[in-house]
């Protein structure tokens, strides 16, 4: 049936295909939810569903028995993020290609679909889908971010990871000045209107996809703590598109320094490097970004570099407060001598453009400020009302991850759902939300789905060690049976459990170090593209 759909599509007419592509779209879309396929010993395959492609779902999607299930995986990237290594990406260290791995590469034997979960109908066992891709030609606006402050389901994510996002490219002003009856509309570039079939084709329609055993590991948003302004003129890095804004930003900020007509103060201000969060992530993009302005950037401007600052803001009294005590000191004794300012005990009041206000520093300026300080529910868990929550608002599972219902009269509707992952936690055991702990999750479902419960274990978390790498070609190790490392060697140990341990494909495994290499030879690649 589908072949003879782009049959039709291919040789009717111009104008009567728009038609066609939807009647296609809609075949295409619904054929895999209502074919049942068989088991080997023929019965009938239960319909799993899988809501995100973060470390928790990539997991299930990885090792659940294809033979068992029709699995179908739903995400609104169509890729899953080696989250550890953005900061990495974000300065150049690393391509983007490197940190991340193509789902449908991994989907053997499985059905992806490129959309977001509006909804989800417990009483009806369907999850209600809208499409997540762009309309065609135009790309996604970087000046917004994602944060709890309210999401559209129906608006498609732009770069930045949220949403309200214009997809009409403005057009530069040298594109619209000199000509007195020029407009915005007049100039656009033609391939930047979509045509009738391209509009029908990829504005795509909400729909429904049934399932038999449901599996929410959706992630969560950056939470801003209500500060306003954050969405508007803050920088976050939950993603790869987040840290490929940041890179270009990055660069933009020296070549706008490099404006004749700039003051030195002028040119401080906007080479002034804010990082709001001294967690792991923070701590990492502002020794990633230190590593790069002075190992390479240096080179190309080095009459800017000192000028340059690099800050990390955090409301606590300390820096990554997961790790023993002593390696926080050691932490904050690498960035004092490396010239990284910290401010703590510090409240932001808002951020304006190019201005971030705190107390009691005042205003601070900046040429880029990233958020990242801490994690909050999405729309898609917030709306869930039969599922029991915790205080911060994650769904909360038994120790076999299946959610339990908020009342006994919802047992029957949330029966063979499973939830993991950020926005998750099992009652009573709360774990951190990092990328371990979500891993584990989704190794540990799938072996429980394929023994289709009768093993009857209980999750384990086992704690590996944690490592957090700094500046300077150092870094911090924490491990499970309270050893401690840092130094050279603590980053040696980052490199090589981010590189060759979690990497998932065999081309990255190789291309991380090997793309390390060069840089360390020849010195990473600085083009803004």
């Amino acid at each position: 049936m589908l072949s003879t759909c782009r049959q039709l599509i291919t040789s009717a007419p111009h104008g009567s295909r728009a038609l066609l592509v939807r009647s296609y779209a809609t075949a295409k879309d619904i054929t895999p939810s209502v074919q049942a396929t068989r088991s080997r010993d023929g019965s009938r395959k239960e319909k799993l569903v899988v809501l995100g492609g973060g470390w928790s779902g990539f997991e299930v999607l990885r090792g659940v028995d294809k033979n068992k299930y029709d699995v179908y995986i739903v995400a609104p990237n169509t890729y899953w993020t080696m989250t550890p290594l953005l900061a990495s990406a974000a300065t150049g260290s690393l391509e983007f290609r490197n940190v991340v791995e193509p789902i449908r590469e991994s989907c053997d034997q499985a059905y992806y679909y490129h959309a977001w979960c509006d909804r989800i109908d417990f009483t009806r066992k369907r999850v209600h889908l809208t499409p997540a891709y762009p309309p065609a030609f135009q790309s996604p606006d970087p000046a917004f971010g994602g944060s709890e402050a309210g999401q559209n389901s129906s608006a498609v994510p732009n770069s930045r990871g949220g949403q309200e996002s214009s997809y009409v490219r403005v057009p530069h002003r040298q594109a619209i000045e000199g000509s007195e009856d020029a407009t915005h509309a007049t100039a656009r570039k033609h391939d930047d209107k979509p045509n009738e079939t391209w509009d029908s084709q990829e504005q795509g329609r909400s729909y429904a996809l049934p399932y038999d055993k449901l599996v929410i590991a959706t992630g969560t948003y950056n939470r801003t703590f209500g500060t306003p302004g954050v969405r508007e003129n803050a920088w976050f890095l939950k993603d790869v598109q987040n840290a490929r804004s940041i890179r270009f930003r990055i660069m933009e900020c020296f070549e706008q320094a490099e404006h004749p007509e700039l003051t030195d103060q002028q040119r401080r201000n906007v080479l002034s490097f804010i990082v709001v969060g001294g967690g792991p992530t923070g701590s990492e993009m502002a020794s990633a970004l230190f590593d790069m302005v002075h190992n390479d950037i240096r080179r190309v401007f080095p009459h800017l570099v000192k000028l340059c600052s690099i800050t990390i803001v955090d409301a606590a009294g300390s820096i990554l407060n997961t790790f023993d005590k002593s390696l926080q000191e050691y932490a904050q004794k690498t960035f004092q001598r490396d010239g990284i300012q910290l401010k703590l005990n510090r409240k932001p009041v808002r951020v304006e453009r190019g201005n971030f206000v705190v107390e009691p520093d005042g205003e601070m300026p900046f040429g880029l400020l990233v958020w990242s300080t801490g994690n909050t529910q999405g729309p898609l868990v917030k709306g869930i009302t039969n599922v029991k929550k915790d205080q911060t608002g994650a769904l909360v599972t038994d120790d076999q991850l299946e959610v339990i219902p908020s009342d006994p009269s919802h047992a029957e509707e949330v029966q063979g759902v499973y939830a993991m992952g950020d926005c998750a936690q099992i009652e009573d055991h709360a774990l951190p939300a990092t990328a371990q702990v979500a891993a584990q999750k989704g190794k540990f479902l799938a072996k429980l789905l394929n023994s289709q419960g009768a093993s009857g274990e209980s999750f384990k978390y086992q704690h590996s060690g944690t490592l957090a790498n700094l500046s300077g070609g150092r870094g911090i190790a924490q491990f499970s049976k309270g050893g401690k490392l840092s130094g050279r060697s603590a980053s040696a140990l980052w490199h090589s459990t981010y590189s060759l341990y979690m990497s998932v494909s065999w081309r990255n495994k190789i291309a991380i170090p090997f793309t390390w290499m060069l840089n360390r030879v020849f010195g990473r690649t600085l083009s803004r593209i």
